[in-house]
């Protein structure tokens, strides 16, 4: 027995020393990032299989995916596309064979394909979550968005009232014609469209000028004093604001001064600090009556603190064209000046829009299609979004497949493994593609509840102004 024991001592020195080489060679093959030939091989990063809806959107671009596919468009240059999934795959497989995969399961096999080939959702999430259902075309003359303004501010009855001077000059060269017409007949016209077009809450009066006498020296004491209201400052009523048209023509001089301080009594006695007010003129001439229109227009601005004198120069000469455009400027106004029956339509609808800046009428009667289209071009956006999102997820669930025809083909995974994994993919799409369909809901329904507030705001208006 004592001959056998420098034996045992010796068998079990060598013992210990194999096993802390081994021990020593598995410690540093873990140092080094390796894997225990025991274990399953893992990711190269985590994906937690658990992830929420929300998380799964969240999750970070799959390493290759981020390498090969991320800058390519599928619907723009497929080939390339095509090309950059090839490699993407050609790389994962090439890196996984070096694993130690045999006994992975389908969570562990799942977790790899994803960190490396997965799409980031994200990025489209946010786009549909932070799309925003503005309707810009609806914005009112004061600068709001009418999807802003309460119901109960439209619905207010306005207080502000709005008094319109219309001055038609009646001298005898507005006979002559223009485009196979007379200067006059075109004025009328021009004036009678502007007043039925006003709300009913506008005052408006018709003031002409000139519209007596002739031409003549004799005749221009009387011509100079024809100044005459001939429909008074009321709310406008066609058939009495269409005879009041007939009662005037083309006769003689041209008192301007004198019908603009005319109008000034007219506004000054039916204004008072919520009123605004607005002279507009037609003329084809200069001031012929020895007045002096800018003084009048000067002392308009000083009797009323808010009004504009708008002025029309109907086929003038350079000097009249200079000196109305003084007096235009002299009452806060615009000059314009026009040639043809076209250009003095134009001008019309342009007053139109500046006198119904603070009574919603001429605003909202072009506003109602805008809330149709806008609301198109909106369902349009969200469908754009929503081709993207799905075409994504059209396009991985195809990576997938191909890395798992791959991966089977190798002989890496059986059909039953594959099967196990393909229904984790699934899963996971699934929660990613009815999270996404769930934004794009709910945004479609803010469309669809934005746009039916705008009906009921352009209803309430339409209502309120009588059209």
């Amino acid at each position: 027995m004592k001959e056998m024991k420098p034996l045992f001592r010796l068998a079990l020195l060598l013992f210990l020393l194999t096993g802390c080489q081994g021990d020593a060679e598995n410690a540093a093959t873990k140092e080094k990032g390796g894997q225990d030939p025991g274990q399953p091989a893992q990711a190269s990063k985590d994906v937690d299989l658990s992830n929420t809806p929300e998380e799964w959107i969240n999750e970070d671009k799959g390493e290759l995916y981020q390498k090969y596919i991320e800058k390519k468009s599928w619907s723009k240059e497929p080939e390339a596309y095509k090309k950059a999934t090839g490699k993407a795959i050609d790389e994962y497989m090439k890196n996984i064979v070096s694993k130690e995969t045999g006994k992975w399961t389908e969570q562990n096999w799942t977790q790899s394909i994803l960190s490396i080939l997965q799409t980031g959702y994200g990025d489209i999430a946010s786009e549909l979550e932070n799309y925003e259902v503005v309707y810009e075309e609806m914005e009112l003359p004061d600068g709001r968005l009418l999807q802003d303004v309460p119901m109960d501010e439209i619905t207010e009855k306005e207080d502000k009232k709005v008094n319109v001077a219309l001055l038609i000059d009646s001298s005898g060269s507005m006979k002559a014609d223009v485009d196979g017409e007379s200067k006059m007949s075109l004025a009328k016209d021009s004036l009678k469209s502007l007043a039925k077009e006003l709300p009913e809450s506008v005052n408006v009066s018709l003031i002409a000028f000139g519209h007596k006498g002739t031409g003549s020296d004799a005749d221009k004491d009387m011509s100079c004093k024809a100044v005459e209201s001939i429909y008074p400052l009321q709310p406008y009523e066609e058939g009495a604001f269409s005879e009041s048209l007939k009662k005037f023509d083309p006769k003689g001089w041209t008192p301007l001064a004198s019908s603009i301080e005319l109008a000034n009594e007219q506004l000054t006695s039916h204004s008072d600090e919520k009123t605004e007010n607005f002279i507009y003129v037609v003329s084809d001439g200069i001031e012929t009556c020895d007045g002096d229109p800018v003084a009048a227009a000067k002392k308009v601005k000083a009797d009323n603190t808010n009004v504009k004198i708008n002025i029309i120069g109907f086929d003038v000469d350079s000097e009249a064209d200079g000196q109305l455009k003084k007096v235009a400027e002299a009452g806060g106004g615009e000059y314009s000046s026009v040639k043809t029956k076209q250009q003095l339509s134009e001008i019309e609808n342009v007053w139109k829009e500046v006198i119904n800046k603070n009574t919603w009428r001429w605003w909202a009667v072009n506003r109602f299609s805008d809330n149709v289209w806008t609301t198109v071009d909106h369902y349009n956006a969200l469908r754009d979004i929503v081709s993207t999102y799905q075409t994504m997820i059209r396009n991985e669930e195809n990576r997938m497949i191909q890395t798992l025809n791959r991966l089977e083909k190798e002989e890496l995974i059986d059909s039953e493994k594959r099967s196990a994994i393909s229904s984790l993919l699934d899963d996971r799409q699934e929660k990613i593609r009815n999270y996404l369909n769930d934004l794009e809901s709910n945004k479609h329904e803010e469309v669809k509840t934005v746009s039916d507030e705008l009906d009921k705001r352009l209803d309430a208006i339409k209502k309120q102004v009588g059209i």
